[in-house]
């Protein structure tokens, strides 16, 4: 390291160049000392060098990448890289030290702003995380809130990258698949769900942003996962509130427009429908009361209940009136079940003779549900209509609910 002092392209360089003798006084400084230190070099000559540098390297010894700090003139700690190397005669006696110092000012702010960035994603909430895609799945990078939001360390993860996949919802494995390739639209959260360490699932909303190279190859995944599984209950709570009858429990006119909807355009299934209606229940309110008839409902409701498996959906669809869809069924066995429910009501009529209420009932099926749901429902409530016809002209025998003990 040496520098021409006669040379004026010294003052143009970043690092700044002194040479001190051997009791540390400064003996020469490049005329760039100005733009660090705000001293000019007369201002320095013969001044001691610990005046201004914080740390002097031994003498004796070279040094490089020594990390020190220079006061300035107005005061203000910079901190430098030092390099040095001690000064000799022609006898290789050490007479002095030169030094070289770069302001590295720049480079603390960008670690400490990597620092402050870094402690930010481990303060998180939310689930931070780097995948790689090419060549293999793996995680590079995640934040200490994985632990806290599924029960596994960051450390974990990174060790064993397939453990995401083995603890992801069946149900949702192929939404991790699509992710990897590039078949969703990442313009919006991905909802997952993940089973927690100790067993209960987990719903996460991932955020992701995806990493193309050169070729448009999708390489590499980032993004942060956030825990929405409150959200996700109070979801269904309100869902149910949505698609509930708060008087019997039975789903509502709302939820049977959604399963007419689903069965007359995505799913075709044989269905059978059973359309009751319950007689008088007018006459019933105006006579005995309101909380009377109410009692008739809700024990109504019961009893189509306990007739029915879980592919069948027992709606409220009006006040007086219950549709229940029947999925997957047979002609035989929509008959079998409407001869049922009509002899449970006789028989429970029976065991309560003085508490009585009437109920119609009509029956339709078909082989496919595309396109023919509501038809089918038409149907079974023209049927019920007959059924009631019947009754009035005397040519049907009245089924009947009970009451239930007041």
């Amino acid at each position: 390291m040496g520098y021409d002092h006669n040379d004026n392209t010294v003052s143009f360089l970043r690092e700044i160049y002194i040479e001190i003798d051997d009791n540390e006084l400064i003996t020469f400084i490049s005329g760039n000392c100005s733009n660090l230190l705000g001293y000019t070099m007369p201002d320095l000559l013969d001044k001691s060098i610990r005046d201004i540098l914080s740390t002097l390297p031994n003498k004796s010894i070279s040094v490089a990448n020594l990390k020190s700090s220079v006061i300035t003139k107005d005061n203000k700690i910079i901190p430098v890289d030092l390099a040095g190397s001690p000064r000799v005669d022609d006898k290789k006696n050490i007479v002095g030290y030169r030094l070289s110092l770069i302001d590295i000012s720049w480079y603390h702010k960008s670690d400490s702003h990597e620092k402050m960035t870094s402690q930010m994603f481990e303060r998180s909430r939310d689930l931070i995380y780097r995948v790689e895609l090419i060549p293999a799945f793996k995680f590079t990078y995640l934040s200490q809130s994985v632990k806290r939001i599924l029960g596994y360390s960051a450390e974990e993860n990174l060790i064993d990258s397939t453990l995401i996949f083995n603890i992801v919802h069946p149900d949702d494995s192929n939404i991790l698949i699509r992710k990897m390739n590039n078949d969703l639209d990442f313009s919006k959260p991905i909802p997952c769900r993940f089973q927690h360490k100790d067993g209960h699932y987990v719903w996460l909303d991932d955020y992701c942003t995806p990493i193309y190279d050169e070729n448009g190859v999708l390489v590499a995944q980032e993004g942060f996962n956030r825990d929405v599984t409150d959200k996700k209950l109070l979801e269904k709570k309100l869902e149910r509130l949505s698609y509930y009858d708060s008087l019997t429990g039975a789903y509502n006119r709302h939820y049977l427009e959604k399963e007419i909807h689903i069965l007359d355009t995505e799913k075709d299934l044989p269905i059978g429908i059973l359309f009751c209606d319950l007689d008088n229940l007018k006459v019933t309110n105006d006579n005995i009361g309101h909380e009377f008839g109410d009692k008739l409902i809700v024990n109504a409701f019961n009893i189509l209940k306990s007739s029915f498996t879980d592919n069948s959906v027992i709606c409220r669809s009006g006040g007086d009136e219950f549709v229940v869809i029947i999925k997957d069924t047979s002609l035989i066995k929509v008959k079998l079940l409407f001869l049922f429910i009509c002899e449970s009501i006789k028989q429970q009529n029976k065991r309560n003779p003085k508490h009585k209420v009437e109920v119609s009932i009509g029956y339709s099926f078909s082989e496919t549900s595309l396109g023919v749901t509501r038809q089918l429902i038409n149907t079974a409530d023209k049927n019920m209509y007959k059924d009631k016809q019947r009754k009035k002209s005397g040519t049907s025998n009245h089924f009947q609910i009970k009451m239930p003990n007041s």
